[in-house]
């Protein structure tokens, strides 16, 4: 199971892969946040030192809810969530192929040719006259040079990756975001502020503002002018320098 998992992440652009600890540590991470007492998620986990599970499965950022315990809420469960994965090392430019030019070079090398005749004489082999436990056992060994060839393939890919490193032009843009700041948006704000998560589906659409989605999107953007520290009073004056008012000189509906 573990090449399996680890190309997974790598799919992911996870520059160090997904092992079979991550889906471990994930489900312990559950385990602990059902309200399990210590013994009880060490028994789930057979682990015997209390060491092993605190210092290598469980989340080292804490998910107590200090303001709701303080005053007495209901307290929140989903504080990390968005936040757990940033040591997972994601490389939006790892690469997921050979480029055709080092695919080509491999093709022609002595030991990729070698294994590509052994395949073909073993298929030849199999259109023969022959029984069905000699075709199982021809089958057999093809499938262990299909293996040995792909196994070329992964060095030399694994290889491109490591030597393989993105220069930085200057005509580069501003907006040119190769990193996490690409898909932050998407991963953190969207969870976290819900009116931007619903603005990101209702300006979009085609629809006359008194209708539920143009309503909706009015709120949502009420609401994010609310959230944000710029446009918030100071003083109880507008920010804005050229309309230096009281705020409480303004009605509501002017606001």
């Amino acid at each position: 199971m573990g090449p399996p998992v680890f190309r997974l992440g790598e799919k992911g652009w996870l520059s160090r892969g997904m092992r079979l600890h991550a889906s471990r540590r994930e489900a312990l991470i559950k385990v602990d946040d059902g309200g399990y007492s210590l013994g009880q998620v060490m028994k789930f986990a057979a682990h015997r030192n209390p060491r092993t599970l605190v210092g290598h499965y469980l989340d080292n950022t804490s998910s107590v809810d200090g303001a709701a315990v303080f005053l007495g809420l209901e307290p929140r469960r989903d504080l990390t969530e968005d936040f757990r994965s940033a040591s997972m090392k994601r490389h939006p430019y790892l690469p997921q192929s050979i480029p055709s030019k080092s695919l080509d070079e491999l093709k022609h090398r002595p030991k990729f040719v070698a294994l590509c005749e052994q395949i073909e004489n073993l298929s030849l082999q199999l259109t023969a006259e022959i029984t069905e436990e000699e075709r199982k056992e021809l089958k057999a060994k093809r499938r262990q040079v299909y293996d040995r060839r792909q196994l070329l393939v992964d060095e030399e890919l694994e290889n491109y990756r490591k030597f393989e490193r993105r220069v930085q032009t200057t005509q580069s843009g501003a907006d040119d975001h190769g990193d996490w700041r690409r898909s932050y948006f998407n991963r953190v704000v969207r969870h976290m502020v819900p009116e931007r998560d619903g603005l990101t589906r209702t300006l979009p659409l085609a629809v006359p503002l008194r209708s539920p989605e143009g309503i909706s999107a009015l709120r949502d953007l009420v609401l994010s002018g609310q959230t944000i520290l710029a446009l918030l009073p100071m003083g109880d004056y507008c920010p804005v320098p050229s309309y230096n008012r009281n705020i409480k000189d303004v009605g509501v509906k002017d606001r």
